[in-house]
């Protein structure tokens, strides 16, 4: 059965849009003219569940400047098959970030000759951008970034007006997520 959660009796429930919308608060809030104003050129992109990631990271951003790449995306090697982890990995021609809940687990199984995965690049959301590419992507691109559906645990009121904390997933949420804009190019 499908519902509307409300937030309270006259609000719905409203979450974030994720770290996608970062693209699109810059170019809002004024944040890419100010990085352009200050001769900001590249910049390093990490998300808060990659509490591991060297910030900056100097051999990432430096390798980035030295191949003079408009973005760049660190990875590790997946641990196993079904880790739950994201695959970096070229579809129709584009990079992209297949997350780990839209890869069959057929494809997440499957091998080169020699016996290594095939989508093996996990994404730890590391990233490098130029400003230009950002500009590119604020400017041209935010609308075409594909939402991604995120199960949630989603507090909500019952029909008694009281806040439930829901134990288990609940329903769904569409989010952006700041690596989309690899395949948009």
């Amino acid at each position: 059965m499908e519902k509307i959660l409300m937030d309270s009796k006259s609000s719905i429930a409203r979450a974030p849009g994720g770290n996608g919308d970062l693209y699109r608060a810059m170019g809002n809030e004024g944040v890419l003219d100010d990085m352009i104003k200050r001769g900001i050129r590249s910049v390093h992109c990490y998300c808060v569940d990659n509490i591991l990631v060297k910030v900056p990271d100097p051999l990432f951003i430096g390798c980035c400047l030295d191949r003079k790449s408009d973005c760049g995306a660190k990875v590790v090697s997946k641990a196993y098959p079904t880790e739950a982890v994201g695959v970096i990995c070229k579809c129709n021609g584009k990079w992209k970030v297949v997350e780990y809940s839209e890869i069959s687990s057929e494809t997440a199984h499957k091998t080169g000759p020699d016996g290594k995965l095939l989508y093996s690049h996990g994404n730890i959301c590391n990233h490098y951008f130029t400003v230009e590419f950002l500009r590119k992507v604020i400017k041209e691109k935010e609308a075409d970034l594909m939402h991604h559906v995120a199960k949630k645990k989603i507090p909500y009121i019952d029909e008694n007006g009281e806040k439930i904390i829901p134990e288990k997933i609940n329903g769904i949420k569409m989010e952006k997520f700041c690596f989309r804009c690899f395949q948009v190019f």
